[in-house]
């Protein structure tokens, strides 16, 4: 049997703050073109937002878009009483972090969407600080700190941020009625001291239909342990474990949730009513965004939910022990996925580009403003001055055969540059000369189709058959 939790337990059975948040979107989204629409809109208005300024990147219209799914372990909700007994309070976890961040990419041209999530002891470099530590420690710092962390360590783009309190997840598997997981042998969690921190026990195999509860400690074990061959066998991944626990339930929530009477409006109302209290969307998803998100989940086919899990190396950093460390050369083919890049196509990393700044505009400290930010996107800078001149518009002049190496420093530009070729250049790829309509530099690059075309482009050529890309991890279970 699935053992009941009295409410204590339940209060004390907080999750990882894993991203179910994904599937209160889609659902809320798939019942928006049901006969309630006009009422959803006007509930879905109420869910909180985010501002998070010009740190999420441009979308363009048709084409795949990134979404940035998170839960904070934020003690805001504690008052006292059982709540500081069980979960302490801000002072006691020292700032929220980020327990859960998945990044999900939804391809309306390839009718596919695919997940990577982020291990919490990922060592980065902390946008903003220069500071190497855990990835969930960014989330102190707020959303953008972390959107823009993980911008600049994996050079993705993030379009969208959606953000789950500690009560969202059981509320949102609840009004679904229950997720279905299968299990192959029986499941425990339990500490070196043979405590059961999570709550997870559930001795049933096979199809097993998880409540709020029990979803809660299936995916935020920290100790699970399988019975295999006659005894308790821990799961050696650890955290990587618990990532792959997390992707295999989100996957079959989305299947399920979209299979389970979406039309109901009493599901409807408890979905959206869910969202309203534990859910948070950046400023820039509306209605009308997530309406046409579900609409393509809705046909999309159970094979093209892809799911990755970015290699790692264990370590220590420092006192920290126990963290991870990315495989660079590895993760960058999987990473390239949620990057829209074509497998086989060379990418011309910033780090690769050499440029100059020179002040065209006569705005006092702008080649340096300039110099300090392009070299915050990774690209290599030589040195900045003024231009002897004024100019109306922003121009990158570029050396012979440097064509891509100036059409990547001009998507960092938040205004469309002019691209000319300069015979003359020859220490170095690209000089870029701010004109009075320079706006500023992007932490990350626009999309290549918002960048000023260059007249001097010559004809691309037909592109060479590209290798497969790398394959995603499918489950071996059947489905329940």
């Amino acid at each position: 049997m699935v053992t009941a939790a009295p409410e204590a337990r339940l209060r004390r059975s907080w999750p990882q703050r894993f991203l179910i948040t994904f599937n209160c979107v889609l659902i809320a989204t798939c019942v928006l073109a049901a006969s309630a629409v006009g009422y959803s809109y006007y509930r879905f208005g109420n869910i909180p937002r985010l501002d998070l300024g010009g740190i999420l990147n441009d979308e363009v219209p048709g084409r795949a878009q990134n979404y940035l799914l998170v839960g904070s372990d934020s003690r805001a909700f504690v008052e006292g009483g059982d709540d500081q007994e069980y979960f302490g309070d801000a002072a006691d976890s020292g700032g929220q972090r980020a327990d859960t961040m998945i990044l999900v990419r939804v391809d309306p041209e390839t009718q596919t969407a695919s997940m990577v999530s982020f291990p919490r002891d990922l060592i980065v470099t902390v946008a903003g600080t220069g500071q190497r530590t855990r990835i969930n420690e960014a989330f102190q710092g707020g959303p953008s700190q972390l959107v823009e962390t993980i911008q600049l360590n994996f050079n993705l783009p993030v379009h969208h941020y959606v953000q789950v309190d500690f009560e969202g997840f059981q509320a949102l598997v609840d009004a679904v009625g229950g997720i279905e997981i299968y299990l192959p042998v029986p499941v425990r969690d339990r500490d070196p001291n043979g405590n059961n921190v999570s709550g997870l026990d559930i001795d049933q195999t096979g199809c097993v239909t998880l409540d709020g509860f029990q979803a809660l400690s299936y995916v935020r074990s920290r100790h699970y342990e399988e019975f295999v061959d006659g005894r308790w066998q821990s799961d050696p991944t650890a955290d990587v474990g618990r990532v792959q626990r997390q992707q295999k339930f989100i996957r079959q929530a989305v299947s399920e949730a979209l299979a389970k009477g979406l039309t109901n409006p009493k599901k409807l109302a408890d979905l959206i009513g869910v969202a309203e209290n534990n859910v948070a969307f950046d400023q820039k998803l509306d209605a009308g965004d997530i309406l046409a998100l579900g609409r393509r989940f809705q046909t999309l086919e159970p094979g093209a939910f892809q799911q990755f899990t970015l290699p790692t190396r264990l370590g220590n950093l420092g006192a920290r022990q126990g963290v991870l460390f990315l495989e660079e050369d590895e993760a960058d083919e999987i990473l390239d996925v949620f990057r829209g890049v074509v497998p086989g196509e060379e990418v011309l990393q910033p780090s690769a580009v050499v440029v100059r700044v020179l002040n065209g505009s006569g705005r006092t400290g702008e080649a340096a403003a300039a110099r300090e930010q392009l070299s915050n996107a990774k690209f290599n800078v030589s040195g900045s001055d003024d231009a002897g001149s004024r100019f109306q518009t922003t121009t990158i002049r570029h050396a012979p055969g440097k064509q891509a190496e100036a059409e990547l420093l001009s998507l960092y530009l938040a205004t469309a540059p002019t691209l000319k070729e300069d015979p003359q250049l020859e220490l170095v790829d690209a000089v870029l000369v701010t004109g009075a309509d320079y706006t500023g530099i992007l932490p990350t690059p626009r999309a290549p189709q918002q960048a000023a075309p260059s007249p001097e482009a010559p004809p691309a050529p037909a592109p060479a058959p590209a290798p497969a890309p790398p394959e995603p991890e499918d489950p071996v279970e059947p489905p329940c």
